[in-house]
């Protein structure tokens, strides 16, 4: 219940008594059940909760492997919640144990409807997260886990959104990898092996086989539970020789079934077959050239020979040669659409050509991937992952080793190349062996006594060089003078974008002063975070979600999910002109101004409390309620209560004096118990929520029409005051009328006396 009603709930008992001195009069004018727009009595004294801020969901579920495409995400309803809104933030990389390491608040994305749309709110307790539209056994995504919290609002009611809820994490339905087929292994079988679905989900295992390449028209052969990874096909003496092609599925709990695995050709090996090739190696291909990969094997002049190609990337087989013959073309080089930092492994079939025509096949040579001696080649790599940082004599450079063998990256030799334009002439200015580097967490770092704009690397491995790594640049230093905004008014910079959201909260301002250094300085990012030292979000110019980079240096953070009585911690992270930087500035925290009516809603949380203290307001006797006393607040100051008869009117005057109930901590907590070390202090009044001076008094007459008047001033979190003079009191209780509410910064404002009756 609200201050100003109680107040002329009070003045209703009072009002009678100046008609009639009789006590039994007296009862006989108040009825305690009345069929009108007013309470009954009863019912007024009788406090109802109201609906503030709403709870989270105090569950949320997420797909565990059910789908191959598509991560489903529910949650439980939430009591006057009207829609939801949903985050989502995707782990990419495993902890020691083999978890997926959970992400952090600022890892976390609104999921949008489309390009520049703001949140989608959700009108259900159920989504359907699209994550592939064409999914296939090669799509990193499979070895991602996606992370989802939900939060609960009410915009049409304004009730305070939830907080979110804790991170649930969900997958994939992911296919089983490397498919492999015997090839000419045996002659009346073909065997097929896979590694696992990394899916928990997994029940079992579909086996396909198909007469085409491609693995089309190809027909079920075979199923296989969950803890099996091979399965034996069967070949009749006719169909030896054949090449056929597999994948296999995986099925789930649910029936459903992962995409294909990669196709793997097979065959059993048919009568008067060649003899198998048994030493493929590479001679030209661990590092020597960025270019090309040379292997050779031994052979006879009445062979001919296909070379296949498979990569730690795709363990499907890929042909390179169709027919290689003669008695000196045992050799291949592979200069096809190699990529560096992948490996990738030869094989060679033998096969001959009988009278009529057709093939027969020997045994694929044992050279590949699983091989005890496979024929293992790479691309000589340039180093990636790298790092420019600033330093008082120059600059330090970090990077990623390329990749490689022991000896071969003992060999390496690492050149850095400097420009003052990202697309220039590059030139030597350093250059360091593997042998005089330490490798630290998968890096190196050297110190540079150059200062360029711009670098470059590539890997020198004794007479070759790689192709050059991408362009990296010094990191920024970092802004100074970050001052973040509180409870200010920003409407005549920030024009029509000057909006509260649905809490009642207004954006809040971020501004800085370049870096000592800042001809480097492209632009910048803003991050956010509920937490000081972790949970960071980077934000969005406008909250478009596209676009993040800020030119200039102030950004307005028009925060959707901000609440009241919650601080936000900021920082800002200068950019180079290829949007890198390290360097961030000091961490600053602000919160928004609110709208007049959330304002009168916070105040009104303060008063409500205050008033509980008071006893004779409080007491079933209607004559009981008149006279004087005074309650204390928790923390300091007092509420002066005094109801009385003067003339033909009813009075009562409520006085504070420095009343205050309780402290505003970091976390949004408001409570009586002291600030810890950590606690911030928040506001005007060394950490009090709010700290009230002033009257709040109620005068009517026999027709229990009246008014109330007095202003009450207020410190804290939200300076301002609340003014009651244009509020009018019908039938013995606040019935039409106007708060005044001036909040720090702002003109006067309105606010209809139903605020708070909501």
């Amino acid at each position: 219940m609200k201050a100003n009603k109680k107040f002329a709930f009070a003045l209703s008992l009072i009002l009678p008594l100046l008609a009639t001195s009789c006590a039994d009069m007296f009862q006989e004018k108040i009825p305690m059940n009345i069929n009108s727009g007013n309470s009954s009595l009863a019912e007024l004294l009788v406090e109802k909760t109201p609906v503030t801020e709403l709870d989270a969901p105090s569950q949320v579920f997420v797909s565990q492997g059910d789908n191959g495409s598509t991560i489903t995400v529910s949650w439980s309803a939430v009591e006057n919640a009207q829609s939801y809104r949903l985050e989502r933030a995707i782990s990419t990389t495993r902890d020691s144990s083999g978890n997926f390491e959970e992400p952090s608040e600022g890892d976390f994305q609104t999921i949008t409807t489309g390009v520049g749309s703001t949140a989608y709110i959700y009108d259900t307790t159920y989504y359907e997260d699209k994550i592939l539209s064409d999914p296939n056994y090669l799509s990193d995504e499979y070895g991602y886990k996606y992370f989802y919290r939900v939060m609960a609002e009410n915009i049409t009611k304004g009730y305070g959104s939830s907080e979110y809820t804790e991170p649930a994490g969900g997958t994939l339905f992911a296919p089983p990898s490397e498919t492999i087929a015997s090839a000419g292994k045996y002659k009346d079988k073909i065997e097929i092996t896979w590694a696992k679905s990394s899916s928990t989900s997994t029940t079992g295992y579909d086996i396909y086989r198909s007469k085409n390449s491609d693995g089309s028209s190809s027909t079920k052969i075979g199923s296989v539970k969950s803890n099996m990874t091979s399965y034996v096909n069967k070949i009749d003496e006719a169909d030896r020789g054949t090449e056929y092609y597999y994948t296999v599925y995986a099925k789930n709990r649910i029936g459903e079934s992962s995409v294909a695995s990669s196709i793997a050709m097979g065959y059993a090996q048919a009568d008067g077959a060649p003899i198998q090739v048994t030493d493929v190696h590479v001679t030209e291909g661990r590092g020597f050239n960025n270019s090309d990969i040379s292997i050779v094997w031994s052979g006879d002049s009445e062979t001919h020979y296909t070379v296949y190609r498979t990569s730690s990337k795709d363990s499907a087989l890929t042909m390179l040669a169709a027919d290689k013959s003669g008695s000196s073309n045992y050799t291949y080089t592979d200069s096809e659409n190699l990529v560096p930092g992948i490996y990738y492994y030869y094989l060679v079939q033998s096969w001959k050509l009988q009278e009529d025509g057709t093939k027969i096949k020997g045994q694929m040579s044992d050279s590949g991937s699983k091989s005890k001696t496979p024929a293992e080649g790479f691309i000589l790599s340039s180093p990636t992952g790298i790092v420019i940082s600033k330093t008082g004599s120059g600059h330090q450079i970090s990077w990623e080793p390329s990749i490689g063998g022991i000896a071969e990256k003992q060999n390496y030799i690492y050149k850095v190349y400097g420009s003052e334009t990202a697309n220039g002439s590059f030139s030597p200015v350093a250059s360091f062996t593997a042998a005089e580097l330490m490798e630290y967490e998968g890096k190196y770092t050297a110190m540079l006594s150059t200062t360029s704009k711009y670098y470059m690397m590539t890997t020198i491995n004794g007479s070759a060089e790689s192709s050059p790594s991408e362009v990296a640049a010094p990191a920024p230093y970092a802004p100074r003078s970050i001052t973040v905004s509180a409870y200010a008014n920003l409407s005549s910079e920030m024009g029509s974008s000057w909006v509260a959201n649905n809490n009642g909260v207004y954006p809040v301002k971020i501004t800085w002063t370049p870096p000592a250094e800042s001809d480097d300085v492209a632009g910048y990012y803003v991050y956010r975070s509920e937490k000081k030292n972790k949970g960071w979000k980077l934000l969005s110019v406008n909250n478009d979600e596209k676009t993040f980079m800020v030119t200039g240096n102030t950004f307005y953070d028009i925060n959707v999910s901000a609440r009241t009585k919650k601080i936000y911690y900021y920082r800002v992270l200068s950019l180079n002109s290829l949007q890198g930087g390290a360097n961030y500035s000091d961490i600053k925290w602000g919160y928004g101004a609110l709208t007049a009516a959330q304002y009168m809603r916070e105040y009104n949380f303060m008063v409500k409390g205050s008033q509980k203290k008071l006893k004779l307001m409080w007491k079933s006797g209607s004559t009981d309620k008149l006279g004087q006393e005074t309650a204390y607040g928790t923390l300091g100051g007092s509420l002066s209560y005094d109801a009385h008869i003067s003339g033909t009117s009813g009075r009562v005057i409520m006085h504070y004096s420095d009343y205050a109930d309780y402290y505003i901590h970091t976390n949004g907590k408001i409570d009586a118990s002291p600030l810890d070390s950590e606690d911030e202090i928040i506001g005007t009044a060394n950490g009090l929520f709010l700290l009230i001076n002033g009257n709040t008094n109620t005068s009517a007459g026999m027709d229990m029409a009246g008014s109330m008047d007095g202003t009450v001033t207020c410190k804290g979190m939200y300076p301002g005051s609340v003014g009651y003079d244009g509020v009018q009191i019908k039938g013995g209780a606040a019935g039409g009328g106007y708060y005044k509410i001036k909040r720090e910064g702002f003109a006067d404002e309105n606010v209809s006396w139903t605020v708070g009756e909501e």
